[in-house]
């Protein structure tokens, strides 16, 4: 069996190296969809969004022990019938016992990495640090509550690579060339090359003339607004909240309105307070990866206080005019 674990730093392009390593190779890629779609045989119907990020995060610890088991087995069995590339999930350490197989490390400048993240996610820079800086401290407490082990120890590793200022593809041919060096070359297969790699795709605006309410109570707010002649846009931006750990984005939030003459953001909620607390939740988020931004949320009480007063406003105008 042929394998390449391959470890990265967030914003070192590590999940991209591994795409094009096991596209030229004809080996499987092994990355959290991977494993997703593998653990039902193992009775995990509900797996963990992403292990890397959640573990030691106000989870069952017996759910964790049996997650984590059902990885590795799952893995393991994996090896046994493929040729295997393994983004994360401690691969260097499940087969540091097994001579052939090539272990990787990719880095970047911690400035280089900010700058990707930036660029990939539209995000502003300051968002980009506590982001990078929150992967990077997820990683270490993964491999350290897993394995024991320190992630940053660089002799776990047979091979480091900085992509500072190296394209994606041609550090994965670095790869391949090293693994034909360290292995047997017949475990490593010709397969056809790969074209540029596309930029991570950042979710467009919404259009701001759109209408199409998701709640009657966002009508409802929009018609006060147009009443009390305040300009809106309904759901006009996106905002990234949680990444896993191989940068795809696992949540966003769209506030409902926004007011551009007063630079706000509004949400609204007519659930109830213990119901609410989702999108607290978000806002709590959104304030901590993007404090420039002004956002609020309207809850029940204060939005039938609005209506209320929305109410009287609007029979005082009809009385007037007639």
């Amino acid at each position: 069996m042929g394998i390449i674990t391959i470890s990265r730093e967030f914003g070192s392009g590590g999940e991209n190296i591994a795409r094009f390593v096991a596209e030229k190779t004809g080996f499987l890629l092994v990355n959290k969809d991977t494993i997703a779609r593998g653990l039902t045989q193992y009775g995990i119907e509900k797996p963990l969004p992403d292990p890397e990020n959640q573990i030691g995060k106000e989870q069952d610890s017996h759910f964790e022990q049996q997650y984590i088991e059902a990885i590795h087995d799952f893995i393991y069995d994996l090896a046994i019938r493929n040729n295997l590339v393994i983004l994360g999930r401690g691969g260097s350490i499940l087969f540091r016992d097994y001579p052939p197989a090539l272990h990787v490390r990719i880095i970047a400048q911690f400035t280089r990495r900010v700058q990707r993240v930036m660029k990939a996610y539209n995000l502003a820079s300051e968002t980009a640090v506590k982001l990078v800086k929150e992967q990077d401290r997820d990683k270490s407490r993964y491999y350290r509550q897993i394995f024991d082990v320190n992630w940053n120890n660089l002799r776990l590793y047979d091979l480091l690579l900085s992509t500072d200022k190296m394209e994606f593809e041609d550090a994965a041919d670095l790869v391949i060339n090293a693994y034909r060096i360290h292995a047997e070359p017949r475990e490593v297969k010709d397969g056809p090359g790969v074209g540029e790699i596309e930029e991570r795709a950042v979710i467009p605006p919404a259009d701001a003339e759109a209408d199409q309410f998701m709640h009657p109570s966002e009508e409802e707010f929009a018609h006060m607004l147009d009443f009390y002649r305040i300009r809106w846009q309904y759901e006009p931006r996106t905002f990234f909240l949680e990444w896993d750990s191989e940068g795809n984005v696992v949540e966003a939030f769209s506030p409902d309105f926004y007011l551009p003459d007063q630079d706000l953001f509004i949400e609204l909620t007519t659930q109830k307070p213990r119901q609410a607390w989702k999108k607290n939740r978000k806002i709590r988020r959104m304030k901590e990866l993007y404090p420039h931004i002004n956002v609020r949320l309207i809850d029940k009480r204060g939005f039938e206080s609005l209506l209320k007063k929305h109410s009287i406003d609007q029979d005082e105008k009809e009385g007037e005019e007639s």
